[in-house]
């Protein structure tokens, strides 16, 4: 076992010890007054200058001043839903928790922090760390970045790492893809106007529900008949919602769902597609739309480059025995907008397989994290930071 790794394990009550502070106190959104002092409190301890950028807390360790930038990221928001754990120390609001695990990002970042500043000398360059809000739909990475989190100093390559509960991987398991890791998603809210009458006189009226229900038909067309069969395409409508009476046409109704792909090009069509139909069969039936982007994340894709150099090291810590290639997934992850400036890659950590016990996954209200995962997640933080500077410096 490397030396990084038995300093993680030495350090992990205290991992452990934020990581519950954080799950207990979980707040939702791009804005986390209580999470960012906390973790803006336990770098001071750790000896950083803590700052905010975009909403999110950032820190940098100046191992050599005049070196490369490395960027290291947890997101730290939580859901807006009850919690069903059963763990001793399960959310203490109601209406919020952690059933995406971002607190075990948090505490695992945090841990980090506190192994590059034991190593200091080790680090050939500068560490930034990124402690961001708002990852759940709430543009957190993009405000970050349009904040300035990506300059002064300008960041050279970044890493990030996702916990994955109800795995079929055994805790500790690094699960990576060397090419896309995650859809984009592009959730969008059409509202149809029309013209609302007494469902006696239709022709008096414009009716929505039409426009709305010709729409969704003829929005199949762009995955069965336009988009590259060898590229995978999800465009689903998850609400519909119009109308009051069953005896009255509505003035208007809605409809929202998502547009997700791995290819940034087929997402670039489907959504110029999806404009072009979505007006023109409103023009066919008289009516007109407005349609609102609500969410619009781009892919995650590993850079083909610096992805197999990360591996590398993040081999030479756990183990080719604990490294297994999965899969992309048909989520998201906005982390993209980092990867789209910089090159980088991001990966899961296994927090618990299904044979281990840890039956539930991400956003289910009864999922539980295994915590020995923490340090192992801390020191590749650790590991891949001192590496990458000490190689490309």
């Amino acid at each position: 076992m490397s030396e990084l790794l038995n300093q993680a394990k030495t350090l992990a009550p205290e991992i452990v010890r934020w990581r519950r502070h954080i799950h207990e106190n979980p707040e939702v959104s791009a804005v986390l007054p209580n999470t960012c002092a906390y973790v803006t409190a336990e770098l001071r301890k750790m000896g950083y200058e803590p700052y905010e950028v975009g909403g999110g807390v950032v820190a940098m360790l100046d191992g050599q001043p005049d070196g490369k930038v490395i960027l290291l990221r947890a997101d730290m928001d939580a859901l807006p839903m009850a919690e069903e754990s059963g763990e001793p120390f399960a959310s203490k609001n109601p209406h919020a928790a952690h059933t995406c695990g971002h607190d075990t990002h948090t505490a695992m970042l945090l841990g980090a922090a506190k192994l590059l500043m034991d190593n200091k000398e080790k680090v050939k360059g500068r560490v930034k760390f990124m402690f961001q809000p708002g990852e759940e739909g709430y543009n957190g990475c993009k405000n970050m970045i349009a904040d300035g989190l990506l300059e002064s100093p300008h960041v050279d390559v970044a890493f990030g790492m996702h916990s994955a509960s109800a795995s079929d991987y055994r805790t500790g398991t690094v699960l990576y893809s060397t090419g896309s890791y995650a859809a984009s998603a592009d959730a969008f809210k059409v509202t149809v106007h029309g013209k609302g009458c007494h469902g006696a006189r239709p022709e008096e009226g414009i009716d929505p529900i039409n426009i709305i229900t010709h729409i969704h038909l003829a929005l199949q067309t762009i995955n069965s008949r336009e988009r590259n069969q060898k590229e995978p395409l999800i465009l689903t409508i998850g609400q519909i919602i119009a109308g009051d009476a069953c005896n009255i046409i509505p003035e208007r109704g809605y409809f929202t769902g998502t547009i997700r792909t791995f290819n940034q090009q087929v997402r670039e069509h489907a959504k110029r597609r999806f404009i072009e139909i979505v007006n023109g069969m409103c023009a066919t039936f008289g009516g007109h739309a407005d349609i609102e982007w609500t969410t619009e994340m781009a892919p995650t894709i590993n850079d083909p480059a610096v992805t197999p150099e990360l591996l590398g090291y993040i081999r030479e810590l756990v183990g080719e025995e604990n490294m297994a290639e999965v899969p992309a997934s048909m989520g998201s992850e906005d982390f993209s907008e980092v990867l789209l400036n910089v090159p980088g890659s991001y990966l899961n950590l296994s927090f618990g397989s299904k044979e281990e016990g840890y039956l539930f996954g991400g956003h289910h209200p009864k999922i539980r994290h295994n915590e020995d995962a923490l340090p192992i997640g801390s020191a590749i933080y650790a590991q891949v930071a001192i590496e990458w500077l000490q190689h490309n410096n």
